[in-house]
């Protein structure tokens, strides 16, 4: 018997997919890590002449001072401790799993070519550069940066797309645990979750201060087309309106259901009521957008650690072979878990030894190999670049990369009968 069979005669169903606490805690509310976020975030803003660089307040141990900024509450405690762990738990969950690299071993091998797409990426204009300057034709500065921009751009852009279709994955569970499903029901939530989450970042790449939030580039949406009308122009205000129709059509929706008499799925709504207007949030202002990816992935992050550990803690344990004893090891307990990932963060990911690597090496490539590309390409100072550094980010970038391929093919509910068996869905 379903779940709404048996609490048809309650007004809201409250499926859940491991528990009500454990719900709340790790799927559902991890939306409140993202509020906590934007609440430190705002008080940044109105008390700060500068939020991006002055600290909140300072922490004196003796004689050390640290200051705490908004780069360190939330870049670095975010960073650190959830978001480069976590990519760490789909190569813990795919590399190191017998069963995976018989089913797709394919993928698993092609996953690694992620970090070498983003420095070719880069390096390809330099190279057409280096081809061409002996010809007579040297290309600008601008098209030479034009590999960096695109994949950077194309790196973020995915990142969302990875967070939003992770979202869904927990949309459709709660679906699917209350049996909530019929042609109409099942296209109305479809547009609102995808218009609901994906307007907000076209209403911001148009909004009137994007060209003033740091680190977003002009992309040209701006540019005047005829007189003073611009892409911007016509996007801004028709995403604004599609919007807040399809959020006040869905609130319509649910209360004619109400009204009708079939129950309500209360924790599809729930979840997303903390994550629809938190992804608004996150792009509502300039200094807000320079945090927008911790703001809307800690929640994410949150979830994935809880969903890949319960996955692992239903299929490691009782697999007794001994070539699941790596996979059974690193998933044995909670600690060994999270020291592990915090040991990958800090060895190959994030942290001063990366920084450092990512300043050294890039100053090593520049000297050795990328300025002399430069100067075949017809850039007149190389040595100001820091090509090298972008390339070694590109680089370590794969492993985000990896991640968002992998996580693509290995969380398929509806078409894998074993993510099915040991999620308990």
């Amino acid at each position: 018997m379903s779940v709404a069979a048996k609490v048809s005669p309650q007004r809201i169903l409250f499926p859940w997919i491991l528990s009500p606490q454990k719900d709340l805690l790790f799927y559902i509310g991890s939306a409140l890590a993202g509020w906590l976020y934007a609440a430190i975030i705002v008080y940044a803003i109105v008390t700060l002449e500068n939020p991006l660089k002055d600290a909140l307040a300072i922490v004196r141990w003796g004689e050390f001072q640290i200051p705490l900024t908004l780069q360190l509450l939330v870049v670095l405690s975010w960073g650190l401790i959830l978001d480069a762990p976590h990519v760490w738990a789909t190569l813990a969950r795919t590399l190191f799993d017998p069963d995976e690299w018989k089913v797709r071993g394919r993928e698993i091998w092609f996953s690694s070519a992620w970090f070498f797409i983003g420095p070719a990426a880069i390096l390809l204009p330099y190279l057409i550069g280096s081809v061409t300057a002996p010809l007579g034709l040297v290309l600008p500065a601008a098209a030479l940066s034009f590999g960096a921009l695109a994949y950077f751009v194309f790196f973020r852009l995915w990142a969302y797309y990875h967070v939003v279709r992770q979202h869904w994955g927990f949309f459709a569970l709660y679906k699917r645990k209350a049996s909530d499903h019929g042609p109409l029901l099942n296209r109305v939530d479809w547009w609102f979750f995808n218009l609901s989450l994906y307007m907000p970042l076209v209403m911001f790449m148009t909004c009137p201060f994007y060209l003033k939030t740091p680190g977003y580039m002009d992309i040209g949406l701006m540019t005047p087309i005829v007189g003073k009308w611009s892409l911007a122009t016509l996007l801004y205000p028709t995403a604004w309106a599609l919007y807040l129709g399809v959020i006040f059509f869905y609130i319509g929706f649910q209360l004619k259901l109400w009204l009708d008499g079939p129950p309500l799925n209360g924790s599809k709504l729930l979840y997303m009521a903390l994550i629809v207007p938190l992804h608004l949030v996150a792009y509502s202002h300039p200094v807000m957008a320079v945090f927008l990816v911790p703001l809307v992935t800690v929640g994410h992050n949150i979830q994935y650690h809880c969903i890949i550990y319960s996955y692992a803690q239903n299929k490691y344990p009782a697999r007794t072979e001994k070539e699941f004893r790596w996979v059974r090891g690193l998933f044995k307990n909670f600690w060994i878990y999270a020291l592990v990932g915090l040991v990958f963060t800090l060895v190959l990911y994030r942290g001063p030894w990366i920084d450092f690597l990512k300043h050294f090496t890039g100053w090593r490539l520049d000297k050795s190999f990328l300025n002399s590309l430069a100067m075949m390409a017809g850039v007149a100072d190389p040595a100001t670049l820091s090509l090298g550094e972008k390339i070694f980010a590109a680089c370590i970038t794969g492993f985000a990369m990896q991640h968002y391929y992998l996580d693509a093919k290995i969380w398929r509910v509806s078409k894998d009968k074993n993510v099915q068996k040991y999620l308990k869905v």
